[in-house]
């Protein structure tokens, strides 16, 4: 390339051959672009005879740049190095791709000859970023000093139109400015009037802390008396220097008052269902205790029946008590609970696998979740004492589908059982139509498919 592009001896090619093999090196410690220009053979202008990107940079440069024209109006560092015989560091440009770098350029010699430039470039488009952030914050912080230092007695002072009190502090903490909203809490707390050159300390004892951090803005909620404050403090500078702080103190009692009244409305829901559960539970558990005593044998069934439903109301109770939700179910939680449940208890002599295809961040309200229960409850106890009659193996797969732009759930239940005619007369049956119209604004259907018996229940939830 130098022989191509340039009038560089053979002497003087080697050193640039030897120098490119630590380009690598250089761009890799110092995390940025490296270059080495020389002056073109046929003009005044200079050429990119080899570049080293950094292996773990952001692309500074969309192409290579090997080979392409460089010129004195776009990098004048380069220029002035050469000339010179002199580094140049820290000098800000601008790439031909609009990139603001950091340029530092040292000239490379052979025998006392300037032969060309090697270049070291680094992304600083972000740090100019922050620059421009930090000055006008320096500016903005400026303005407000002088605001509150020469105030207009002849117009509405904005400060004394917000809704936050307001104290401007010098730097040993003495207030020089307050505004209406201000004066009206320190005389609510202290019972005192508020006024200029006194320390906010002599109001408020407790503020050292805050105004001894050393963040330049801090946020800190705090108890006064009987009410609740947000308290801001923001120091001020001008030229770098500390001039005075801006306090600011907001009464958020009505909003923790609300927040306490809503954790005392989730505990006490939670101790609802708690006891919801265990009473539930106990009727379960005379239920179990009746059976057992003197229920005949062909009546045991329907206790059972009953005995499931009872149990399945009791797992919506028992699943909201495990979230972190007063009032919302995980129904991929409470349907699998409720359906091991049953081919636990209803298969003694059966093999049957259930399965579960359910979205495991499907949540609904305890009410809907109820209604949804007994239905699940129902399909999969009729596929259990129907389905498998003739076999002692057999599955049992349940799917719910939820489609977000509609907002309509499905729930589906397929066995592979032999199927039975007489499930439509079903009193359970009955129940899971009733509640999925009257209870879900939903329909049901089952009916005989090529793998066994597939039950849907179709409902919709736009949410709350």
């Amino acid at each position: 390339m130098c022989k191509n592009y340039t009038t560089l001896s053979q002497e003087e090619i080697t050193e640039i051959v030897q120098l490119t093999a630590q380009l690598q090196r250089i761009a890799d410690l110092n995390r940025s672009y490296v270059f080495i220009d020389c002056f073109f053979k046929e003009s005044n202008h200079l050429i990119v005879v080899a570049e080293a990107v950094p292996s773990k940079e952001a692309n500074l440069y969309q192409n290579s740049v090997l080979t392409q024209n460089v010129y004195e109006k776009f990098e004048p560092a380069v220029f002035r190095s050469l000339r010179t015989d002199k580094d140049v560091h820290h000098h800000k440009a601008v790439t031909q791709e609009g990139q603001v770098v950091e340029q530092n350029v040292t000239p490379i010699k052979v025998n006392g000859n300037v032969i060309g430039a090697l270049i070291m470039e680094k992304d600083i488009t972000r740090q100019i970023k922050n620059e421009e952030k930090l000055y006008v914050l320096s500016r903005a912080t400026e303005t407000i000093s002088e605001l509150f230092k020469y105030p207009s007695s002849e117009q509405i002072f904005v400060p004394d139109m917000i809704e936050e009190a307001l104290f401007y502090l010098d730097t040993s903490f003495i207030v020089q400015y307050y505004n209406l909203k201000g004066e009206k809490i320190v005389q609510d707390l202290t019972d005192k009037q508020c006024d200029l050159n006194i320390s906010i300390l002599d109001i408020f004892p407790d503020f050292g802390y805050i105004l001894n951090d050393d963040r330049v803005f801090v946020i800190e909620n705090k108890a006064i008396l009987n009410k609740h404050f947000q308290i801001k403090c923001i120091k001020l500078f001008t030229d770098q220097q500390l001039t005075g702080y801006l306090m600011m103190l907001k009464d958020i009692t009505d909003a923790k008052e609300k927040e306490k009244a809503v954790i005392s409305k989730t505990v006490a829901i939670r101790e609802v269902h708690h006891r919801v559960k265990n009473n539930l539970q106990t009727v379960a558990s005379l239920l179990r205790l009746q059976m057992r005593m003197d229920v005949p044998e062909e009546s045991k069934h329907y206790f059972q029946e009953s005995l499931n439903r009872i149990l399945c109301i009791a797992s919506v109770y028992e699943v909201i008590l495990s979230e972190s939700d007063s009032d919302h179910v995980n129904i991929a939680t409470l349907i699998e609970k409720i359906g091991n449940a049953l081919v636990y208890s209803e298969t003694a002599e059966q093999a049957v696998n259930i399965s579960y295809d359910i979205d495991n961040q499907l949540y609904l309200p305890s009410h809907l979740a109820i209604s949804v229960a007994l239905i699940g409850n129902e399909i999969i106890t009729n596929s259990l004492q129907h389905a498998f009659k003739q076999t002692a193996k057999g599955n049992i797969d349940v799917t719910l589908c939820h489609k977000q732009t509609e907002a309509f759930y499905t729930l589906k239940v397929q066995d592979n059982g032999i199927g039975n005619g007489h499930y439509s007369s079903s009193f359970g049956l009955n129940i899971v139509s009733t509640i999925a119209e009257n209870d879900l604004d939903g329909y049901f259907n089952i009916a005989q498919n090529d793998t066994g018996t597939l039950a849907q229940l179709v409902f919709q939830y736009k949410g709350e």
